[in-house]
């Protein structure tokens, strides 16, 4: 599920519908910039896009910077608009045009373990802001996709190198109003403990933001359900959260001020999106961070920053 715009207030929208907006705006540029390949005479019905499953810009605000190690995911969808989830390369080669015209070759992994849809991730760093354009080839076809990075200070996402920050989570001896605590089918195990406690007593820190009980995409992934799979056995040596995203979900159909609904520790850590896995070493200093999809290996790499 996605928050559209900021979250000083302006629409809502799930995030089921955000993914597929957003990348079929970089579909359209693409498509407009005539840069998926010489397939003209290929039946449309064979052919196979590229779709962006980030804040790119182009249909929310980016939330990409410079100066930073960034991640950004893509999928891979059918002419049909349904993910293609089988039958994928280990990776895809690409190039990366900055906007004053520099290019670098770029790898695009596949990362599915554990999850249902597979995404290829774009792992970068740069200092130009503005348009980037990534242009891939797969089975033969060109594919541009533009997206932009910002000034870090148009971003209030936590970034790598960055103290956490402290806001209100609920546990199950205090709730603080929030009802339910965990959206998980089966509450997970992961609201013992505040996150102002956590900070506090000298070990690594795991925050999960996301709202398991609406994640109706195939994209969004169980992310909760990996990182129980993850930390089974390391909660002794690491404190792990999960924060909802809404105080009160069932409520969600019933208001047009979601903002009021919205937890303390989405305002506090710059959400707009979720899901979003924050990993805080011993001092409370961020390592890692893993937003909109991750999958076990991503997730493996996060924690191993920590333990």
């Amino acid at each position: 599920m996605a928050i559209e715009n900021s979250l000083l207030g302006k629409a809502f929208i799930s995030r089921r519908v955000f993914l597929l907006g957003a990348g079929s705006s970089a579909f359209a540029i693409a498509c407009s910039s005539s840069d998926i390949g010489s397939s003209s005479e290929d039946p449309i019905s064979e052919l196979s896009y590229f779709r962006s499953g980030f804040a790119d810009g182009l249909v929310m605000p980016s939330s990409l910077i410079v100066g930073l190690p960034q991640r950004a995911p893509f999928f891979l969808y059918a002419s049909d608009g349904i993910p293609i989830v089988n039958n994928l390369p280990n990776e895809i080669s690409g190039n990366l045009v900055f906007p004053s015209g520099d290019s670098t070759p770029v790898l695009l992994k596949n990362h599915g373990s554990g999850i249902p849809t597979p995404y290829f991730l774009l792992d970068f760093v740069t200092s130009e802001v503005g348009l980037h354009k990534l242009s891939v080839e797969y089975e033969g076809e060109f594919q541009s996709l533009s997206f932009f990075v910002v000034d870090r200070s148009e971003v209030n996402l936590v970034q790598i190198g960055d103290p956490m920050r402290i806001a209100e989570v609920p546990t199950f001896e205090n709730d603080l109003g929030f009802n339910p605590v965990c959206t998980r089918f089966d509450p997970c195990p992961f609201h013992n403990i505040t996150l102002k406690n956590a900070l506090s007593n000298g070990s690594p820190t795991v925050l999960l933001i996301s709202t398991p009980g609406f994640c109706q995409s195939s994209i969004c992934g169980p992310s909760l359900d990996l990182l129980m799979t993850a930390v089974k056995g390391k909660e002794s040596v690491m404190n792990v959260i999960h924060a909802e995203v809404y105080s009160e979900p069932e409520k969600i159909s019933e208001t047009d001020d979601l903002q009021g609904l919205l937890a303390p520790v989405i305002a506090a850590y710059g959400m707009d999106f979720e899901p979003s896995l924050i990993v805080a070493n011993e001092k409370g200093i961020v390592v890692s961070r893993l937003d909109y999809t991750f999958d076990q290996l991503e997730l493996q790499n996060a924690l191993s920053l920590i333990s």
